[in-house]
Order: C-alpha cells, then structure tokens, then sequence
C-alpha cells in the first residue's frame, strides 16, 4: 500500500476530469490495462509499470509529472450549488475540473507573485424582496468603482476582482455554477458555447450566490430569480433604464432591444423581464416581448452580436511566465493543457 497515494488520487482527479467510469477508461485504453488494476492503482494497492503511467497520461491528456505532484486542491475543498439536472457524474467531472483548473492558476500566481485577494463586497446585506437586489446591485456599482455606464468585459471585471472564471464545454442544461474553493477563493464557471450576453449574465448571477445573503425564509426558485435580478441590475442598473426608456413604456421594437443589447451586453430577453420587474413595461406587453425573444433562442436577429467577453487572466499570467522565462515550455504545456507544438503556435508565434 503507498503511504500518501498520490498517483491514486491523482488517477481518479483525471479520469474524473475526463468524465470516465474505469470501464469508460479502459475502453479508451483498449483493454490495455484491466479494469482491476485501475481500480487498484486508484486505492493505492500497486503502481503502474513507467510505460503504463505513459498510456493512462496519453489517454487522459495529462503529463506524466501530473501523476506524481502532491495534491494541494481537492474536491472536498470545494463547496458549490447542487444541480440535479446534470447527474452526478457530470457535477463529479465539473468538480474536478474547478480543482485541476485552480491548481493550475495558483501555480501559475505563485509563480509570478500576482496573487489576487477576493475583498467580499456588500458585507452584511441581507435580502429580503427586490428592492434589496436593487440596492445591492447599486452598492456594488460603488464599491467597485463602476460608475453608471455600460459595462466592459464582466469575467475581467470579476477576475480582477479576485475571482477565478472558467469556461466548460457542458450541456444546454447547465447553468453555471459558484465554488469557494478551500473557503477563501470563488470561483464561477459559465457555459463556453453560450452567448456573450448570456455568459455575462449567468457569471453576474453566480456573483450573486456569492456575495449576496438571503432571507432564510426565501425558497431556492425566489433564490434563484433574485440572483438573476441582481445580474440585470449590475448590467444596467435602473436609473440608466430610466434614463434610456423613461419610466413608462407601452412597447420596444426589436430594434431599440438590439440598440440596448449592444450597448450594455444584456440579452433582449433578460432587458424586457428588468423592464417588466421594474414597472416600466406593462406585465402583458413583457408576456408578449418574452415570447418573442425567445422564438430566436439565441437572439441571431437582435442587435449585432458582435460583443466579445472571455476570462483571459489565466492566459495572461501564463504568457507572461513564458516571456519571463519562469516556466518550462513543457511546463507551460502542462498548465495549458496543450500540446508542445500548439503552446509554441499559440504563445510565442511573434512574427
């Protein structure tokens, strides 16, 4: 028995990762190395031959080094919202993938000596109805210096603000989630293949779960619609929506919706519901307009849909410790998940 089982852990993190069951994974071995002998490695009960280590590294996209470094994240540190929608073994893979993806970024910080500190905003709200969303959404606006404008690139915003944004490949039933990882670093994960408006929202939503604390009287679906209030107020809080509809509006065409798509990265659809919320739009009309946006389910004939908003901190940092010089290529490789050719085409292609 290995006293630590590091390769153990190791093995089911990235088998996990890859959202494989062992027969999953020595299918994608071909019978190469059993089913009984996985399950053996991940106990800790024997260790693989080097060329086994190689195949299982090669099967899982995973450097050899990975099998063998100490574990410094677990799942068990994370803490995030159930969603029963997606079954456990995608919540187990998405686990995971936060804890693979966070070690990564903490390695990358440390080496470079830029850590961020997550300054909790909004200390001692309590939530009780909407207007309380409205007047977090607002403080918030000062407490980080945003002003009354439109947004810029919100995973930047929030990265910079000390918490770490991923995007997964996931199904069309998944709808982001917030971790605390080891109790003092949030992380939110968005969908990749949505929208940038939808992104922007859902990522703002999950600040909610984060920062905000609800009345405990409140159910999980009021929870939830609060959340994704207090997103659309931090998109466009409701002096502006004064400021650009005035307070009463009997309709919108699709193209002021466009023209407000455009401008503050909030979906037509989320826009008609805040301006329903907010007594601006009469609650048939809202029906109405709702049943329209979503006819046109990713809003393709709404505004431009040009807008761009990807968490880059993470490639940021990692470029840099190559210039630097403070990591390995094949290092570098490992924390980008990449292979050698495609980190040398992606990071130092300078001509």
């Amino acid at each position: 028995m290995v006293e630590e089982n590091i390769f153990g852990m190791r093995l089911f993190a990235a088998r996990k990762q890859a959202g494989l069951s062992q027969d999953g994974l020595v299918k994608l071995l071909e019978g190469r190395i059993s089913k009984t002998a996985i399950a053996r490695y991940e106990r800790g009960e024997m260790e693989p031959r080097p060329e086994y280590v190689q195949m299982l590294a090669n099967a899982l996209n995973q450097s050899m080094d990975y099998f063998y470094r100490p574990m410094t994240i677990s799942i068990s540190q994370i803490e995030f919202r159930k969603n029963d929608s997606l079954g456990l073994k995608k919540q187990e893979m998405i686990r995971e993938r936060i804890a693979a993806y966070t070690e990564r970024y903490m390695i990358l910080e440390n080496l470079l000596n830029q850590n961020t500190e997550f300054n909790r905003p909004l200390i001692g709200n309590l939530i009780m109805n909407m207007e309380d969303i409205e007047k977090c959404a607002e403080q918030l606006h000062k407490d980080w210096n945003l002003g009354f404008n439109p947004l810029g690139p919100v995973m930047s915003l929030l990265e910079e603000n000390g918490i770490k944004v991923l995007e997964l490949d996931t199904p069309d039933n998944f709808q982001g989630f917030s971790a605390m990882v080891e109790e003092k670093y949030p992380f939110i994960v968005v969908r990749a293949a949505d929208t940038a408006e939808r992104r922007r929202l859902t990522a703002l939503h999950e600040l909610g779960h984060l920062v905000l604390n609800f009345d405990k009287s409140l159910d999980e679906t009021i929870v939830e619609n609060y959340c994704t209030a207090f997103a659309a107020a931090v998109l466009i809080p409701r002096s502006v929506v004064y400021r650009e509809t005035g307070l009463f509006r009997t309709d919108f065409s699709r193209k002021e919706l466009g023209i407000i798509k455009d401008r503050y990265g909030i979906s037509a659809l989320a826009f008609i519901i805040r301006a329903g919320n907010l007594g601006v739009l009469p609650k048939p009309r809202m029906i109405n307009l709702i049943a329209m946006a979503r006819k046109d389910k990713y809003e393709l004939h709404i505004g431009s849909n040009q807008r761009v908003d990807h968490p880059d901190r993470f490639e940021q940092l990692l470029a840099s410790a190559i210039s630097e010089g403070r990591v390995s290529l094949t290092k570098a490789a490992e924390l980008a998940q990449l292979d050698l050719n495609s980190l040398m085409n992606t990071y130092l292609n300078n001509d």
